[in-house]
């Protein structure tokens, strides 16, 4: 059998070819993908700020008229009050559960509520607590941690007769 070097310098140069093509093809489509995204990033930048509203944005002799908005200062007198009152909740909630005979459950599920509530509003009016007064925001925790945990022992039914 004689080989035939030309067929196979023909059929290599074919298969060169083939392998070369998807290579072109997907350059093709890099190159314009690439575009698409200059182009959508370059008109997203552009709805963002309309033209000649960069300059008035950052310069702050013409922003000069706002007040700066001042921060909410945490009175710890009131925060302990709030916290005491929360305590007295929790006597409440104790003397519900701890009845004998038949324990309020109804009313002590309404004063858990109660004190899930309070304890949202004192998270929610002194977001800054932990940063100024740590032992504060140590007893708040404790209490938020002690009613979640009491809901669900109640809500699993720990204190069925």
């Amino acid at each position: 059998m004689r080989i035939n070097t030309t067929e196979q310098i023909t059929l290599i140069a074919r298969q060169s070819q083939a392998t070369k093509a998807p290579k072109r093809a997907a350059d093709g489509f890099h190159n314009l993908l690439s575009q698409e995204i200059e182009l959508q990033s370059k008109s997203a930048s552009e709805a963002l700020l309309p033209p000649g509203t960069r300059s008035i944005a950052f310069d702050p002799r013409l922003n000069a008229d706002q007040q700066p908005v001042a921060q909410q200062v945490v009175d710890p007198n009131k925060v302990a009050d709030e916290l005491e009152g929360i305590l007295d909740q929790w006597e409440k909630y104790s003397t519900q559960i701890s009845t004998q005979g038949t324990p309020d459950l109804k009313g002590a599920f309404g004063t858990l509520q109660e004190l899930a509530h309070n304890l949202a509003t004192l998270k929610q009016s002194a977001p800054s607590l932990q940063s100024e007064f740590p032992e504060l925001d140590n007893v708040r925790n404790e209490l938020e941690v002690m009613t979640v945990t009491e809901q669900f022992k109640l809500n699993r039914g720990d204190y069925l007769v």
